[in-house]
């Protein structure tokens, strides 16, 4: 919209095309939208703004998803738009994420009047604040209003959104956008005052700013530092590079060792090799050697370690200083392990600490942890090499990809594997996912929103029934240029479970908890017009991945730009195998200590 072109035919669609204009003047460039006639103006706004991508998609989960991924590479909160009704609840899970995951999201759910709420009108049900306590904003914006007053007012709604959205910490803010007939761009004599549009504010103004900037506190985790000869930084995950990237600084700057989940941006990165303790979850789980490596200082640093066994780390030295890093003034600290939280911008306040002279550790304490992680990586280096099972996959997956590759990384075992088996490189690559509420839904979605966010070759690990969850990602028509490599790990099942007791109890084990699934992945594929490989050795894997870099990038639905690669394990011999790996690399490191 040109902000000078001629009056708007109705309210609505004057009402739709101010609030795209205001988007776009904030920075929102992806838009996806879900089929339906309530939120027909807006689809009409953003599909003629040519300021934006709009990705269509028939299932608002995928779509949200898909909206969830772009704003987990870019660092920008894509706009997921719905119509009416359950469409909108469709957006639940996809919202909850973004909350846990401080992605930044914005929801526009079109809603029918609210004289007919509580009513039996066709497709209303009430959604204000349909999505709970899980957004940071939830704004039901009242019927459109020609007037300057109107427009103003719904401006502050969008910027108030947009800010919540962008501001610490970040995650979803939802607008619920009221409108009644007539819905698509028909001219209404008389209901928009002359000239109304050519009011609205300049197009050609910068982008917004985000809410008000955290504070830095390196000084103050300067000094904790200083005082400490025996410090361990602890990076989980998150969605900031700069934040893995300023760890491994501060990291190489006192000699710290640095434990780092392969979602921190520290795993894989300038610098990973010497500092990053790859083997932490392989090593921490045992008791000798968690009891060898005692720390008097922690600096955790994002959420939660995905690795179980760093978190019994934590809680075995629960006595020691374990300080939390985190933009706003919250406890984050599940293992009630923490002794106080430090309130400031993570990678301000790691680069503040790193040039405010953080002291160093003491040489003693960082030769063991490398002596520790040398021995269980070579101890280890001959099945990872030559084995076939999961762990194995997702370490030639991590050694296969080029440099910069976004890397969308499944939930389930997939993720615990890469934490386990991938060895730290200092080959930057953009390790990505949905560790929030970590749940399997939406994750091929969220992987192809990333691709499409990206611009680049992509790649996505993941498990045979996160692959099925979201099977009608598969089915959408695919943005023109993103290219998508989906390794998906076979193994008939929930593989995870087999780390619970429920295991020794089948039945309901097997049926009820593993839900071995019969469906042909090969077929799935082909119904998708996509490119299937099985695959049942490292060697044919990395054949694959090597293939896929080298195919052009396709347009639309069918296109060579989306493959998949079916890596078959058998469950149960993963199981021994995973197990008996472990074990190798435990008894290793305890002959290191």
């Amino acid at each position: 919209m040109s902000g000078t072109g001629p009056t708007a035919p109705n309210r609505n669609t004057l009402w739709a095309r101010a609030l795209a204009d205001r988007l776009a003047r904030l920075g929102v460039t992806h838009v996806c939208v879900g089929s339906g006639s309530r939120s027909a103006p807006l689809v009409e706004a953003f599909a003629a703004d040519r300021r934006f991508v709009v990705h269509p998609h028939v299932d608002e989960r995928c779509a949200a998803f898909f909206a969830l991924g772009i704003g987990a590479e870019s660092g920008r909160p894509a706009t997921v738009v719905t119509t009416s009704g359950t469409a909108a609840a469709n957006l639940y899970p996809a919202v909850v994420e973004a909350s846990q995951s401080e992605i930044p999201l914005l929801a526009l759910t079109a809603d029918r009047p609210a004289s007919l709420r509580g009513t039996d009108a066709n497709q209303t049900i009430d959604q204000v604040d349909l999505y709970g306590r899980y957004p940071r904003v939830s704004i039901d914006v009242a019927l459109p209003e020609a007037s300057e007053a109107g427009l103003a007012r719904l401006g502050a709604a969008v910027e108030e959104a947009w800010r919540a959205a962008t501001g610490a910490p970040v995650g979803p803010a939802h607008l619920n956008l009221q409108f009644a007939k007539p819905l698509e761009p028909t001219r209404a004599p008389g209901d928009v005052p002359p000239g109304l549009e050519a009011r609205l504010p300049d197009p050609e103004a910068p982008p917004g700013e985000p809410g008000p900037p955290v504070p830095d506190a390196g000084a103050e985790l300067a000094a904790l530092l200083r005082a400490a000869r025996r410090p361990l930084l602890v990076c989980g995950p998150n969605h900031r590079p700069e934040i893995g990237v300023a760890a491994l600084a501060l990291a190489a700057r006192t000699g710290a060792p640095l434990v780092a989940d392969p979602l921190s941006g520290a795993r894989f990165g300038a610098g990973a090799r010497h500092w990053t303790m790859g083997s932490a979850d392989l090593c921490l789980g045992d008791a000798e050697i968690a009891a060898a490596l005692r720390p008097d200082l922690v600096v955790r640093i994002g959420r939660a370690p995905t690795s179980a066994s760093v978190c019994r780390y934590l809680e075995r030295h629960g006595d020691a200083p374990q300080v939390v890093l985190d933009a706003a003034h919250r406890w984050r600290d599940h293992l009630a392990t923490s002794s106080r939280p430090l309130t400031g911008d993570p990678a301000a306040t790691l680069a503040g600490a790193t040039s405010s002279g953080a002291g160093e550790a003491e040489r003693g304490w960082t030769d063991r942890w490398r002596e520790i992680d040398a021995a269980a990586w070579t101890a280890v280096a001959p099945a990872l090499a030559d084995g076939w099972f999961e762990g194995a996959i997702a370490a030639a997956v991590a050694e296969a990809l080029p440099e910069g590759t976004p890397w969308f990384i499944g939930n389930s075992m997939p993720i615990r594997d890469v934490d386990a088996f991938a060895r730290p490189t200092d080959r930057p690559l953009r390790a990505l996912g949905f560790r929030g509420a970590s749940g399997i839904d939406g994750n091929v979605s969220g992987a192809l929103g990333a691709a499409a966010a990206s611009g680049r070759p992509a790649v996505a690990l993941v498990g045979d029934l996160t692959l099925l969850h979201d099977a009608g990602a598969l089915l959408a028509r695919r943005p023109d240029g993103a290219r998508l490599h989906i390794v998906v790990i076979q193994n008939r099942g929930g593989g995870i479970f087999h780390m619970l007791p429920i295991r020794e109890h089948d039945p309901p084990f097997t049926p009820f908890v593993v839900m071995p699934q019969p469906v042909d992945l090969g077929a799935v594929a082909a119904a998708a017009g996509i490119p299937h490989r099985p695959v049942a050795s490292v060697a044919e894997l990395r054949e694959a991945l090597g293939a896929h870099r080298g195919q052009p990038a396709g347009t639309g639905s069918g296109a060579p730009g989306l493959r998949l690669t079916e890596a078959r394990v058998d469950r149960h011999d993963n199981w021994e195998r995973r197990s008996a790996v472990i074990e190798r690399a435990r008894e290793a490191a305890r002959a290191a200590l």
